[in-house]
């Protein structure tokens, strides 16, 4: 009978099914920046040549973007494979209407079950993104800073891996093609007076733990802006 030699694996392998396995398990968030690279070899107690070598192999496979002189973020898992369809796709006039759509039915899942799933912790972070949305309609701010970490923070709220990366993904996209969109709706005081009591419905739904209402508030909110976003393409055209 012939044995087969154990082979001990590398450090770099063992530092790379770490990293690896929380960013599947979204341990490390979409969009979250890792520790710089001193202080992560430090906490892992390893050598910087094993951890870049980790480093290097993880963004090879999609799961990191390093980013020299500003550092190393966790890539949404969605995106990999779809990018390059997508540059094509968002240079459409109305493709910012096709993405709120996509969010409306996804955002309004989402409330539904963080009301279920949210932690107390996440249910304070909703709370104090609620405010600085408050802070930002006080002080006549643009708020869409605390309004997008709002809904980030329902995504998480889920504990659905896929849906994180998908809406993180979704949030990027949006992001590119949503700049008249932010200043129609963060810069006029009604509309944006409208848009933080939407938000403080959604966050009395989930706080209280009930779904229905989450729901209710989020597709209410969420029709707005569909709405909001067809008057901004129709005008235009």
């Amino acid at each position: 009978m012939k044995f087969e030699k154990i082979r001990q694996k590398k450090i770099s392998d063992i530092i790379y099914e770490q990293i690896k396995r929380m960013i599947l398990t979204a341990q490390l968030a979409p969009g979250e920046r890792l520790p710089s690279e001193r202080e992560l070899a430090a906490q892992l107690g390893v050598s910087r040549p094993s951890l870049r070598e980790a480093l290097h192999k993880l963004e090879a496979q999609g799961f990191l973007n390093q980013n020299h002189g500003d550092g190393t973020y966790v890539k949404s898992l969605t995106s990999q494979t779809i990018d390059k369809a997508m540059e094509e796709f968002i240079k459409r006039e109305d493709a910012i209407v096709d993405l709120m759509e996509v969010r409306k039915i996804l955002e309004t899942w989402a409330a539904k079950t963080a009301a279920m799933r949210a932690s107390d912790e996440e249910i304070l972070n909703m709370k104090e993104y609620l405010d600085e949305m408050r802070s930002a309609l006080d002080k006549g701010e643009v708020g869409h800073i605390p309004d997008a970490n709002f809904h980030n923070t329902i995504s998480y709220a889920t504990n659905n891996i896929l849906l994180i990366h998908i809406m993180n993904t979704i949030y990027q996209w949006v992001e590119k093609v949503s700049y008249e969109v932010r200043s129609r709706l963060y810069t006029d005081n009604e509309r944006f007076e409208k848009l933080y009591l939407q938000h403080q419905k959604i966050y009395e739904g989930i706080s209280t733990r009930d779904p229905e209402e989450a729901y209710r508030a989020m597709l209410e909110h969420m029709e707005y802006v569909v709405d909001e976003v067809n008057e901004i393409v129709r005008t235009n055209k």
